[in-house]
């Protein structure tokens, strides 16, 4: 049991160093050696649990997805499950900002690894992508959003997000020095994102 527990835990480990690797190098600036004196474990430990830095990487990406199909499951009885996966969204980034560093680069690069996730895994976009269309294609259908096309809004949205929390560290240099804490850019985001999607009232003739 002890042994378990400590193989247990130094995968933890290296998925939370990689992610951080990731984060500042992308899949192709990453090195294995960087990322075990991060851990403070060695590469051969590495290669045990993930056998390549492709299969390493490809963990920390469905890391990231399994805490994504936690924010959805969230939300299935939420009386307003649009506003609340995005901000259980928000939050997630929030609370782990690399998640957005990782899934910025990737998908400038082209998303390959993605793809290949969800072809492994189908389950996860499913979870993430497919249900988070019908969260938004039921708000239409309800009249509680505006009739636009459901996967370009859940991708706008996801992407926005994404990206303002990734590019964090230079805000400063448009906001005259200022970076907003999280629950003043959250309330922010959330004006300016669903106040474009959501349905508004015909204004009286």
């Amino acid at each position: 049991m002890p042994n378990a527990v400590k193989k247990e835990g130094s995968r933890e480990r290296i998925l939370d160093g990689a992610a951080e690797e990731f984060a500042l190098a992308g899949f192709s600036g990453a090195r294995i050696d960087r990322i075990a004196r991060r851990t403070q474990l060695n590469v051969r430990m590495i290669y045990y649990h993930f056998g390549s830095k492709k299969g390493l990487y490809r963990a920390v990406l469905q890391s990231i997805y399994e805490e994504a199909v936690k924010i959805i499951e969230a939300t299935r009885k939420d009386c307003d499950p649009t506003l609340a996966a995005l901000g259980l969204y928000f939050d997630l980034l929030t609370d782990q900002p690399r998640f957005a560093d990782v899934l910025v680069r990737e998908v400038l690069d082209g998303g390959k690894h993605l793809k290949a996730l969800f072809k492994d895994r189908p389950e996860l976009f499913l979870k993430v992508h497919q249900h988070a269309h019908h969260i938004v294609s039921a708000g239409m259908e309800q009249g509680h959003l505006r009739q636009m096309d459901a996967a370009m809004v859940v991708t706008s949205l996801i992407s926005i997000v994404c990206f303002m929390s990734a590019a964090r560290g230079s805000m400063g240099v448009f906001l005259d020095g200022r970076v907003p804490d999280p629950a003043a850019f959250k309330s922010h985001l959330f004006q300016l994102l669903l106040d474009g999607i959501r349905q508004h009232p015909t204004a009286p003739s």
